[in-house]
C-alpha cells in the first residue's frame, strides 16, 4: 500500500535546487510507492533571493502554509509529512509546523535541504537561538541531510539517531552521456550551470578560464536578486573580459528539458562553490559523463569519491591558481576527461540514480509508519 505524503516544499517560481528538487521527487513517486500531495510554501518571486530575513511577504506566505497544513492534518491526515527547509528565516515555521504534526500524531520527516551554509549559520548564532534551533529539530520525527558533512554536525546536536543521510537522486535515464565526444580541434568548453553568485565561485571561474588558452565558458543560470553590489560588479567585469575575448557564451535560466542537451554539449562541467548542500547540477553532470572540477564543500566531495576512483579533479575554495591548473590538465588529456567522465556516470549510476534514492525514502516512511507514533524516540535507539 503506497505511503500517503504530503510534501511541503516550493513549486515554480522560483528556479533553483529545492525546487527541482521537488519536481524530480514528485516525479518519481508514483513508482516508488508514494502517494504525494503537495503543500506549496514558494514565495511566488521570480527570481530567487540569497538574502535570509523576515518580510512580510514571507510572512504571510508562511501562515497561509501552516493554515493550509493544519486543514489537511484535520481532514486527511496523512501516514508522513515531509517538511523541506533551508532553516535560516524559516525555522519558526517549521517548529510550528512540526507542533502541528506532532499534536496530530502524524510522523514528520524535517528535510535540511543544505550543508555547509547550515553549519556556518548555526554556530554563528548566540546560545538561546542555537538552542531554539535544536528544539525544532527535536520535534521531528527524522531529520534529513543531503550530506555527510551536515549529518555529523547535527548529530553533535542530537545524537539519538534520527538524522538520516539521503542524497539527491539524479534521473540517469534522462540524464546519460553523449554519443561521442565533442569534435577535436575546438575550444574546450567549461559549463557552469547554478546561480550566478558569488557564493557559486563564478568570479574565480571565469578569471581562471580567462588565464587559460582554448577554453570557453557556458554559464546555465540566472542571477540572485540578492547579489550584493561589489560582487556583482566584478563578476560582470570578469564575464565581460571572457565575452570581448569570444569565448563566453551566457545560457540564461535553461529550461529543465533542456539541460540534458546543455551537459553533452560540454566537455567539462566546473563548480567552484564556497558553500553547498548537494547539488542538483552536479550530480546531474555526472550522470552526462562529464569530468568535473568542484570545491570541497557540502556533500560534494562525497559525491565524487566511489569504488571506481575519484571522479572529479577538487580544488581549495577560492583559488584561482588551482582552478586554472586543473582546467589546464583536462585541456591537455583527453584520456583523463576520458576517465574521470567514466567514473562520474558510475558513481551517479550506483549511488545517486532516483530509484535507488526514492527507495531510501520509501524504507524511511514505513519505519516511521510502523512506529505507530509520531515522535517515539525508541525508534531510533
Amino acid at each position: 500500500m503506497a505511503a500517503r505524503v504530503a510534501l511541503l516544499g516550493p513549486l515554480p517560481p522560483p528556479a533553483g535546487g529545492l525546487t527541482r528538487w521537488v519536481q524530480n521527487y514528485l516525479a518519481a513517486a508514483p513508482a516508488s510507492g508514494i502517494d504525494a500531495e503537495v503543500i506549496d510554501i514558494s514565495p511566488r518571486a521570480a527570481g530567487v533571493d540569497t538574502a535570509s530575513r523576515f518580510r512580510p511577504a514571507r510572512v504571510l506566505r508562511a501562515t497561509h502554509t501552516l493554515i493550509q497544513l493544519r486543514r489537511l492534518l484535520a481532514q486527511r491526515p496523512p501516514d508522513v509529512v515531509h517538511l523541506c527547509t533551508t532553516l535560516f528565516w524559516a525555522t519558526a515555521r517549521e517548529g510550528l509546523a512540526l507542533e502541528l504534526c506532532h499534536r496530530a500524531g502524524v510522523p514528520a520527516v524535517l528535510h535540511v535541504h543544505m550543508s555547509t551554509q547550515i553549519i556556518a549559520w548555526h554556530r554563528a548564532l548566540r546560545w538561546p537561538s542555537r538552542q531554539g534551533v535544536r528544539a525544532v529539530l527535536e520535534r521531528a520525527s527524522a531529520v534529513v541531510t543531503m550530506s555527510e558533512e551536515l549529518r555529523v554536525y547535527l548529530e553533535g546536536l542530537l545524537p539519538d539517531g534520527r538524522i538520516v543521510h539521503i542524497p539527491n537522486p539524479v534521473n540517469t535515464d534522462r540524464f546519460y552521456p553523449a554519443a561521442a565526444p565533442r569534435p577535436a580541434g575546438r575550444p574546450l568548453r567549461v559549463l557552469f550551470a547554478g546561480l550566478i553568485a558569488q557564493t557559486k565561485g563564478l568570479l574565480e571561474l571565469a578569471r581562471a578560464v580567462l588565464a587559460v588558452e582554448g577554453l570557453t565558458l557556458a554559464v546555465a543560470g540566472s542571477r540572485s536578486i540578492g547579489l550584493a553590489a561589489e560582487s556583482d560588479r566584478r563578476i560582470e567585469l570578469a564575464l565581460g573580459e571572457l565575452e570581448r575575448n569570444g569565448r563566453l557564451e551566457l545560457l540564461g535560466e535553461v529550461p529543465a528539458a533542456a539541460m540534458p542537451a546543455t551537459y553533452r554539449d560540454a566537455d567539462v562541467f566546473c563548480l567552484p562553490s564556497h558553500a553547498e548542500g548537494l547539488p542538483n547540477a552536479l550530480l546531474e553532470a555526472m550522470a552526462c559523463g562529464l569530468p568535473c572540477v568542484i570545491t570541497p564543500v557540502g556533500g560534494m566531495l562525497e559525491a565524487v569519491e566511489g569504488a571506481s576512483g575519484p571522479a572529479a579533479l577538487v580544488v581549495p575554495v577560492g583559488d584561482e591558481a588551482a582552478l586554472s591548473s586543473a582546467l589546464r590538465s583536462l585541456r591537455d588529456a583527453a584520456p583523463l576527461r576520458a576517465r574521470l567522465g567514466e567514473a562520474a556516470r558510475q558513481r551517479a549510476v550506483s549511488r545517486y540514480a532516483t530509484r535507488t534514492v526514492m527507495a531510501e525514502y520509501a524504507a524511511l516512511y514505513a519505519r516511521l509508519r510502523g512506529s505507530g507514533v509520531a515522535h517515539e524516540r525508541s525508534l531510533w535507539t
